[in-house]
């Protein structure tokens, strides 16, 4: 496999495996299925932090490298052109339909309670839902990731250069770690914490080509991100607060993506392909999922265990088939729903 089907296939790997860390983290139904087992309480607990912790992270990272890779200002139209397409129009189709979706199952008695939101009619809600994820929350990515988008040609002029943009790393660390960004409210300072993520991946694709699409024969940036995994949990474990956790997020999944990198991996599945369809639908089918099979099987240990590991699975393949039926019969739809991926 020459290097560039050997990368793109290695980032299709790293993303189904984010996006199935993302459906193991809402699959997880100890709110719906009260009175588990400590030890799958701890277990799905376990998951939903540390999981969201590498996935969330590996998203930024890997987005903010792919953008920025051979990145140069004369192609900022093209990349906002492309990323309109892909990235805004899906986000508020989207959300618009979950909007819908949520405001029909709202009034199906066998839905009542999957979704703690009380859903109304209105321009204004429509307004809240298409802008501000209000009835699909997962997409709170995409919500940050199209302000990173915006702001391009500032994070570029930041990172251009190696040195300004590596002081420009460590100010921001710093700054969201230091919680100096806390006074601007609940959305703003998250922001700035993702922000210095997203910004560490354009930083790789500006800088760090060569260490980031080694070879398994080059062993040098798996034993750094280890290293730095390493080290940004001690330094957490000893010094617990906001800097170590971003350290630890970066590190983490840069890990990931070198232990992938390590290994010999088969060529992805075609069901492993459309992870942005996987991201868009998975909630839906998670929550519905476990409140249907608590009101077939009742308050069962069992079955919120079972639910809980399989749902990823059946995550995958029902986005497998209907992304691919969608493709043949309806490939117009499809491209609006999977940003023309």
């Amino acid at each position: 496999m020459v290097e560039k089907e050997r990368f793109s296939n290695q980032v299709r790997w790293y993303s189904f495996t984010l996006c199935m860390l993302i459906v193991l983290i809402h699959a997880q139904n100890i709110d719906i299925f009260i009175g588990q087992h400590p030890a799958v309480i701890a277990a799905e607990s376990f998951i939903e932090e540390k999981g969201a912790r590498i996935a969330n992270a590996g998203f930024f990272l890997c987005s903010g490298y792919l953008f920025y890779r051979n990145f140069t200002m004369d192609r900022l139209f093209y990349k906002w052109k492309r990323r309109f397409f892909s990235t805004v129009v899906p986000f508020a189709v989207w959300n618009f339909f979950y909007y819908m979706i949520r405001l029909a199952v709202s009034k199906v008695q066998v839905f009542e309670g999957a979704f703690q939101q009380e859903v109304l009619w209105s321009w204004q809600e429509v307004l809240q839902a298409v802008v501000n994820c209000k009835y699909n929350p997962v997409f709170w990515f995409l919500q940050f990731l199209i302000v990173y988008i915006f702001l391009c040609p500032v994070i570029y002029w930041l990172l251009c250069n190696r040195y300004i943009g590596l002081c420009a790393l460590i100010s921001l660390l710093l700054t969201a770690g230091g919680g100096l960004a806390d006074s601007l409210g609940d959305t703003l300072p998250s922001m700035a914490n993702w922000l210095f993520i997203y910004m560490s991946g354009g930083y790789l694709g500006l800088h760090g080509r060569k260490w980031v699409e080694a070879s398994k024969r080059m062993k040098s940036p798996f034993w750094f991100s280890a290293a730095g995994a390493a080290a940004s949990h001690l330094f957490f474990a000893v010094s617990p607060g906001l800097t170590g956790q971003l350290l630890c997020c970066l590190f983490d999944a840069m890990l990931l993506w070198n232990v992938l990198g390590y290994v010999r991996l088969p060529e992805a599945k075609w069901w492993m392909r459309d992870t942005f369809f996987i991201y868009a639908v998975h909630f839906m089918i998670v929550r519905a999922g476990n409140k249907l099979a608590y009101a077939c099987f009742g308050n069962s240990m069992g079955m919120g265990l079972w639910m809980f590991l399989l749902l990823p699975a059946a995550v995958a393949l029902f986005c497998g088939y209907s992304g691919r039926l969608l493709r043949q019969y309806a490939p117009f739809v499809w491209n609006i729903l999977s940003g023309n991926r």
